[in-house]
């Protein structure tokens, strides 16, 4: 990219309120994040905080919209009912371009840290392809769990306005989803022997 798409895309970034739909609607951003990686693993936003100078103004910029760039791909995933990895004070996805594969997520403790690392692509189903996020493709099953999350819904409003009391159907969720989780815990359990 020239030097003048750069300066023009920057400054419309830095112009639009939706600044993270901006980085999740072209490649640039990703193209930044494979080049500025390419003597490294990955990194956290934090990483040059006591030693920016190390980083050029630009990339120094670009570093800093790591938290926008998970928020656009966090908003597209959530709209498609694809959840993130949630393991020990890290939560993040998987995204893969062409391929390219990495984890975009944030650590949380005192308070979180985005970060951005590379990974190899073993099994694509296991990723978001981002062609799918710029393009903010609905997934195939997307239509099927809405049409279910209404049914229950609706179910849930005509048993409340049927005088069951709230906390009684809240309990009952709460039962039936614990009841789902143990089954799915002995299923993982029998699939590793």
């Amino acid at each position: 990219m020239s030097e003048n798409n750069d300066f023009f895309a920057s400054f419309f970034e830095l112009k639009n309120d939706n600044k993270e739909n901006i980085l999740i609607s072209n490649t640039n951003y990703v193209k930044w994040l494979k080049e500025f990686t390419l003597d490294k693993k990955g990194f956290y936003s934090s990483s040059w905080d006591y030693c920016e100078e190390e980083l050029s103004e630009y990339d120094r910029k670009r570093v800093e919209k790591l938290d926008l760039f998970y928020e656009g791909i966090d908003n597209y995933a959530t709209n498609n009912y694809i959840y993130p990895n949630d393991y020990s004070y890290q939560c993040f996805y998987k995204v893969r371009l062409d391929n390219f594969g990495f984890e975009i997520g944030f650590i949380y403790g005192q308070g979180i840290d985005f970060f951005f690392r590379k990974v190899d692509i073993i099994n694509e189903e296991d990723f978001i392809d981002f062609n799918d996020v710029m393009n903010n493709k609905k997934q195939d099953n997307v239509d099927e769990i809405n049409a279910a999350l209404y049914y229950l819904s609706n179910y849930i409003k005509t048993a409340y306005e049927s005088g069951i009391p709230l906390e009684a159907i809240q309990n009952t969720i709460d039962i039936t989803m614990k009841r789902i989780e143990v089954k799915e815990d002995i299923n993982v359990l029998t699939r590793k022997k």
